[in-house]
């Protein structure tokens, strides 16, 4: 099938790499905004970790893919440290979402496996709005015990 645009693929390369750097520009400001005003740090860790991991697995070679299944350990530990050995029954456990997408780009046979790799990317995206939704839930509630809090 003939392409009706000869640059489409760099053109979708380019349209994901800009949609994928403004969702984790939003979730790290809203983090250093909601850890500004008296929220927690962890969105905040969480999102340096999920940049790196996505520096990382976005890459071609198989030996800069394997430090992906980091991101996912550290992120483990930082909710362990956070909340407790109960902290998958909370709220922020949705951020390891992106990093489980993240790791799976690490794994060599399903990043050479083109309909595997379009349905990751999809899922990143996705998990990383997921992500932004939390983040944006979670600030409302830090705004309203600060507001609370000031009277």
């Amino acid at each position: 099938m003939k392409q009706i645009f000869p640059f489409s693929h760099i053109l979708y390369t380019k349209l994901y790499s800009f949609v994928l750097s403004v969702l984790l520009a939003y979730c790290l400001f809203n983090a250093i905004y909601t850890f500004i005003i008296g929220g927690t740090g962890f969105y905040l860790f969480a999102t340096f970790i999920l940049a790196f991991q996505c520096n990382f697995a976005l890459r071609t070679s198989l030996h800069d893919r394997i430090y992906t299944s980091l991101g996912i350990v550290l992120l483990i530990i930082g909710l362990l440290y956070t909340h407790g050995i109960h902290f998958l029954n909370h709220l922020k456990t949705i951020v390891l979402v992106p990093a489980l997408i993240l790791t799976a780009f690490g794994i060599d046979n399903l990043y050479r496996k083109p309909n595997r790799l379009s349905c990751l990317k999809v899922g990143l995206i996705l998990g990383l709005l997921l992500l932004a939704y939390i983040q944006y839930y979670d600030l409302g509630s830090v705004d309203i015990s600060s507001i609370e809090f000031t009277r």
